[in-house]
């Protein structure tokens, strides 16, 4: 029976008030009677319920309007559904050797000294391309951004050696704008930070992770001897978040904007291995060293690894950061959602005198929910892998995605490439982890992608057989024939609205911006 008291309120007074409602609200109103079903499927609720089951949160107000956004939200989603393209060409590759992709811009370097950036363009979310340069004062080793807060972190290749009685060799990390070259805004005067590392070791491999206003470096020095070391700045006053010096240290990756997640896969004193996950609290900021057993917050075990199985590297990819928003100049009418993203932690495994990686699948909110379960005064816990792996993630040997582009995950999706044979074309294909879209898409009929709802198990891996079934779904797309039959795409990287297509028989790489009419991807 309808309640006459709301069936009584002016149309306009209940179209307003179903508007301030969540999206899980309005499926529920939707069921309430004859009018909230008809006012449920009208645009406003409708966009609202397509921004979630897309994984998607509105843009700021613009001259766009509910129905324009949800009409470009629906073009958006189905040409992702069939990987359909818009455009292709080229991006030539040039010889500077350092790049990086994030938050739809691809950057690269010339010289030591020059770095050139090319914003993609997005027919769906209104975004024109546009390409510049920035000529630097020094010559660059390694380098990340953040376009949506206009920042650039270089790190200056040292140049001078340090004196014969020097412990310690100085590495400046630069906090620059992306889009001059200058010092960013925000940053502290002078805008250089400086982290200390030991002299007998100058060369050294980096990663650099952002998360809003922190930033986080990971100090591999090229030495067995020499332990790693992760450091996080809050970059706009220069200050010393922690710092962790161990050599357990493998990756690390930013869960939460509070939360920092560290890999580790080195035991010395165990018998059978095992990989780790520690979580530390950034909340609790430290000015003193300390090593991975200090005081973190809680770890999340592996199953162990089996006697004859020795696992040599762990590294975790997961891109946008968790609480990443484009510039809301931009005015865009949807991005993706903060916090909605997957975790993909890769173990490189020697057995059998070969090296096999594994991937593991997991999303963020897996991770958070235990962490965010357990009691205040708990500290240091242990979450056995029963608790969180078997229903929580996806672990199976890795894809042919080569090591060096990294950049194959955005929110919840995954791209990779396969090999192609003499009887099948090479294959792109997507992976989504979102469970939403997967709930949505079990209910459409001769819908294309394929669903993944079996077990995953390991053996002769881990000292037990592991087990895994977090649900994903396949989309598929058969790359139209290369320019030459003998030559193939190497691999490829994936940012919001686009895709990158890497042949390195070439000394380029091809961008492919999907949403298309099915056009082929050519080199101009």
């Amino acid at each position: 029976m309808e309640d006459p008291t709301l069936t009584s309120l002016p149309v306009e007074l209940v179209h307003k008030i179903i508007s301030l409602l969540d999206w899980r609200t309005i499926l529920v109103c939707r069921e309430v009677c004859r009018l909230f079903h008809s006012i449920v499927q009208g645009d406003s609720a409708q966009y609202e319920i397509e921004l979630a089951v897309s994984g998607m949160v509105d843009g700021p107000p613009s001259q766009l309007t509910t129905s324009d956004r949800l009409a470009l939200l629906k073009e958006r989603n189905d040409a992702w559904e069939s990987l359909r393209w818009v455009e292709s060409r080229d991006i030539p590759m040039m010889q500077g050797h350092i790049w990086e992709l994030y938050g739809d811009v691809f950057a690269q370097s010339s010289t030591p000294d020059v770095l050139h950036f090319r914003q993609l363009p997005s027919k769906y979310r209104k975004i024109e391309e546009k390409t510049w340069d920035v000529a630097l004062d020094m010559n660059v080793r390694d380098f990340t951004m953040d376009p949506a807060q206009d920042l650039l972190v270089l790190i200056e290749e040292p140049t001078q050696l340090p004196h014969i009685n020097a412990t310690t060799r100085s590495i400046r990390i630069h906090i620059r704008s992306l889009t001059t070259g200058d010092r960013h805004r925000l940053a502290p005067q002078p805008a250089i930070l400086v982290h200390d590392l030991n002299v007998r070791h100058p060369r050294a491999t980096y990663t650099l992770r952002v998360c809003d206003n922190l930033l986080g470096i990971l100090f591999t020095l090229q030495d067995e001897d020499a332990d790693p070391e992760l450091t996080i700045w809050d970059w706009s006053t220069g200050k010393v978040i922690l710092t962790c010096f161990s050599s357990e240290i493998a990756t690390f990756a930013f869960l939460s904007s509070r939360f920092l997640l560290v890999g580790s896969i080195f035991d010395s004193e165990a018998i059978n291995i095992q990989a780790r996950l520690y979580v530390f609290d950034m909340t609790k900021p430290s000015s003193e060293t300390f090593g991975l057993w200090a005081d973190y917050s809680c770890v999340f075990l592996w199953p162990e690894f089996n006697f004859w199985t020795n696992p040599v590297a762990l590294s975790i990819r997961s891109d946008p950061s968790p609480t990443w928003q484009p510039n809301p100049e931009a005015r865009l009418p949807f991005s993706t959602a903060p916090g909605d993203r997957l975790l993909i932690i890769t173990v490189s495994l020697v057995n059998n005198d070969r090296i096999v990686p594994y991937d593991m699948f997991v999303s963020a909110d897996t991770l958070l929910s235990h962490i965010e379960a357990l009691p205040t005064e708990v500290r240091s816990r242990e979450i056995k892998w029963d608790e969180w792996g078997p229903a929580g993630t996806r672990l199976m040997r890795s894809l042919s995605q080569p090591s060096l582009w990294v950049c194959y995950v955005f929110g919840t999706k995954f791209v990779s490439l396969t090999e192609p044979t003499h009887t099948s074309p090479q294959t792109l294909e997507m992976w989504d982890f979102n469970q939403l879209a997967m709930k949505r898409d079990a209910k459409v009929q001769g819908g294309i992608s394929h669903h993944v709802r079996d077990t995953t198990v390991i053996d002769k891996v881990f000292a037990d057989e592991i087990y895994t079934s977090l649900p994903y779904r396949v989309i598929k797309r058969t790359l139209p024939p290369h320019s030459s039959p003998e030559l193939s795409f190497t691999a490829v990287i994936y940012s919001e609205d686009s895709l990158i297509l890497v042949d390195v028989s070439m000394p380029h790489p091809y961008r492919i911006e999907r949403f298309s009419n099915g056009a082929r991807p050519f080199a101009v």
